[in-house]
Parts: structure tokens; sequence; C-alpha cells
């Protein structure tokens, strides 16, 4: 059996397994005042412009909370109240953003379409061409409550050609994908430290078009996520505005050093989908079926249908890998039972071997057949 490299193996879509030394970085305190966390913070936003090719272009604001206070103070700060939103919605987390758009009272037209196929140009100019009114989109990048991964690219090409604004949740992608702010000419993206980064949560990053936040001065209808007052302080004082959860900025200033050693993005998604692989080949020898096919899943999370077995409950496989200090997560599906096994965080190839060993021990436990039902199809690598 291979060797075990953490005591507890968090699988899901975030927070994640971290690094002993980011962990680590925690246990020192620091004040908010202090220079020391001044220059944390300026790392952490300088680092996270160079990677998504913002230097030039956009702005890295932190904010404290976690990513969704991120996506709500760049949405009611950054969207004009005269504007019209698109929410493109094929996946739990597009519900999540546009509950959040309707909740901020922001003129709201869904483009709600199936897990499958993935959204296409036609999908979107059809939008557009309905409703001209139209003037910014939001969609997300990675849906880790399937694991689809979005075509970005493809939506911010008919932006750019059509006069619309785009807004990107890269929540659960961003430093584990390509993305390049310029070419996508992207109003604003949402960053969450605790997933493809790697650290903890607790704050947020909005890298949003400076030309943008200069525009949004006085909209803000919220003191605390007035993401341009947030911007204005940083550049003119140097501190956040507010108390910020300083082991926290710590750790993710540790995690992009981290980042940073490991050869940036793409040597992160090159582990990912190293990990991916060996999870899903591992459970589909051993009879599970995977919700997606490999050439639309997104190789950070993987979901797998629930065995079709009469002693099988998630709640027991649940609390048998929990008993083996392995965390998974159930779906984000109503219509059918399926359950999430995250791959991001500080894992290897490896640490799947133990995974799929417990994985053995638990349905053993369980009563559940070791081949609870047939492999589907292999697909395509992603």
């Amino acid at each position: 059996m291979a060797e075990r490299r953490h005591d507890l193996y968090l699988l899901t879509p975030g927070p994640l397994t971290v690094a002993p030394e980011v962990k680590a970085e925690m246990l020192r305190d620091r004040s908010p005042n202090a220079e020391l966390h001044r220059e944390l913070t300026e790392e952490v936003r300088r680092y996270l412009l160079d990677i998504c090719n913002g230097v030039e272009t956009h702005e890295c604001v932190p904010i404290q909370g976690s990513a969704t206070y991120a996506i709500e103070a760049g949405l009611q700060t950054l969207m004009p109240r005269d504007g019209r939103l698109l929410v493109i919605q094929n996946g739990f987390y597009g519900l999540r953003l546009r509950e959040l758009a309707e909740g901020l009272g922001l003129d709201v037209k869904t483009l709600e379409l199936p897990m499958l196929p993935l959204p296409t140009r036609a999908d979107v100019e059809r939008a557009i061409a309905d409703d001209p009114a139209i003037t910014h989109i939001l969609l997300c990048h990675a849906e880790t409550g399937t694991g689809v991964l979005n075509p970005v690219d493809e939506i911010a090409a008919v932006a750019r050609e059509r006069g619309v604004k785009l807004f990107v949740d890269a929540v659960a992608s961003f430093g584990g994908f390509p993305i390049d702010v310029a070419a996508l000419d992207a109003e604003a993206v949402f960053v969450s430290p605790n997933k493809c980064l790697e650290s903890v949560p607790g704050i947020a990053m909005v890298i949003a078009r400076r030309t943008a936040l200069e525009a949004a001065a006085g909209r803000s209808a919220s003191v605390v996520l007035d993401l341009h007052a947030q911007w204005r302080y940083f550049e003119e004082v140097g501190w956040w505005r507010w108390t910020p959860p300083t082991h926290v900025v710590a750790a993710l200033a540790r995690a992009c050093e981290r980042h940073r050693r490991e050869g940036g993005t793409a040597k992160r998604l090159e582990r990912y989908r190293r990990n991916w692989r060996r999870l899903v080949d591992g459970l589909r020898g051993r009879g599970f079926r995977t919700l997606l096919p490999d050439d639309a899943a997104a190789p950070i999370i993987a979901t797998f249908h629930d065995p079709d077995d009469p002693d099988y409950t998630f709640e027991a496989l649940y609390e048998a890998l929990e008993r083996r200090d392995i965390v998974i997560f159930p779906g984000r599906l109503t219509a059918t039972g399926t359950f999430r096994i995250g791959v991001m965080g500080d894992l290897v190839e490896s640490d799947m071997d133990v995974v799929l060993a417990a994985m053995d021990e638990a349905l053993a436990e369980i009563g559940v057949a070791k081949s609870p039902r047939p492999a589907g199809p292999q697909g395509a690598a992603p």
C-alpha cells in the first residue's frame, strides 16, 4: 500500500488538503498594521496579477470572507444599475451566481442550459440576439457541483464581438487552469485561495479591470463590500480597510510561493491531471461510473454515480471513509445520486492509491460488492 502523506485527506471541492508549510504560516501572530503584513498582501496581489497576465490592465483586490463575498462585492460595485446581466446557468454554482445577482436587485436574465452539452457560441449569441439590452455576462468556469469545465474562451470571444462585458467565476479554476484576463478582456475574475492555489479559506480576491474600478466610485450600496473603496485604500494607505485575517494572508503568501516553485499554473494542472487519471481509472476498474465523459470533465474533481447496491448509502460510505481520515463530498444533483472526490490540494498520484485502498476497505465494511455496477465508457483524456 502507498505511504500515507497526510493524517487527514480533505477531498472536497475546497477547502482541501493543505501543505504543512502553508499551515505553519498560521502559527505566527502578526499585526495587521505591521510592515511585514503589508508586504505579504502586496506579494499576493502582484503574483496573482502576474499569473493571469493582468499587470497592465487589471487590479487584484483582496476582500475578507469567502469567495462568495468577493463575487457579491464585485457584482454590486462593478455592475451598473442600468445594465442587464446574462447569467449562464448549467449547474449548481451557476444557480448560486443567479441567486447572488437577483439578491442584489440587478436586472438579470438567465440562460438556463443542461449540464451537457457544454454551452456554445451559438447559445450565447442567440441569448444576446434575443435580448440586445444585455450588457454583461456572468459564468462559472469550473462547475464543481458536477465537474464540468465550461468553455470560457469561447464565451469571451462572443462577448468581445458583441461589445458585452464579461464576469468570470474562476473560484475553482484560478491557479490550476490558464486564465489570461487581458486576452479574455474580462471585466472581473473572482478568485478563491482555497482551491487550486492550495491555501486556506478566509479571504478572496477580485481581479478587476482597472478602468472598471475607476468608474465604480460611489456605486456600492454597501460600505463593507465596496470594492472600489477597498482598492483605493490599498493603493493610497497600503493597509486593509477593516481588520484582515492576518494568519490567512500569510498562508496565502506562502501558497503563492509554492505555486511559483512548482512551475506555475501549467505544472499544477499537470499534477492534477495525473491525480485525476489515477483516481478515475481506479474507481472505474472497481465498477464505478463517472457522471461526465472525460472530454467534458475538469480534472480537479470527479463525480461518480452511487453504486447500484441495496446495502449502499452515501452516509454509510462517507462515515466509513471518515473513520479512515478521508473526507469526500456528496454530489450537487437532485435528480440522481452522486458523490464527488476532489484531487486538488497537496496531493500526488500515490495519494490516490491511498484513497483507492481506503475505498476498498470502506466498501467491504458497509457490505457493498467490490464491483457495484458495470463501468461506463472511459472517454478521452481531459
